[in-house]
């Protein structure tokens, strides 16, 4: 039979080592990330770019690095922000940071727009923190499929 010292070194022991199992308080030390995916398309045609990002408590994209011209818009998110700064481009925010969310921004291709790639970045702020992520979703644009009119053809 172990001694009342050994028994309670081991009560101790167990105690302060059980202590820190719940972690920081609620929420406190989630994961951070994110990931996207690029999309294909041609003119005048819209298409999705996916993402998943984890911890997060603000979502956005940089709508400076596209053409002009280019539209991008909130495509649905699952959980749904729980509100929206309305700023050029909008702020998704997530109070209190969500432990996982998955959505996409619609990006809508001009009729005019040249064949290539372009790059959209997508912005995530962890929740509670100074973390921030950005991955870029690469929009690969196929020939055109409008036909052009005889006045653009001469």
């Amino acid at each position: 039979m172990p001694s009342r010292r050994a028994v309670l070194s081991a009560v101790a022991g167990g105690a302060l080592s059980l202590a820190g199992c719940g972690g920081p308080a609620e929420g406190t030390d989630r994961e951070f990330g994110l990931t996207v995916t690029g999309a294909d398309g041609v003119p005048g045609q819209a298409v999705a770019v996916e993402l998943s990002a984890q911890g997060v408590g603000v979502v956005t994209y940089r709508v400076d690095a596209l053409p002009p011209v280019w539209q991008v818009t909130q495509g649905d998110f699952d959980p749904g922000p729980t509100a929206v700064r309305e700023m050029y481009p909008p702020e998704l925010l997530w109070e209190p940071a969500i432990g996982s969310v998955t959505g996409s921004f619609i990006v809508e291709i001009p009729p005019k727009a040249a064949p290539g790639d372009y790059s959209l970045p997508v912005e995530a702020r962890a929740g509670g923190s100074d973390d921030t992520a950005v991955r870029t979703a690469v929009i690969t644009v196929a020939g055109q499929t409008e036909r052009p009119s005889p006045q653009e053809t001469a």
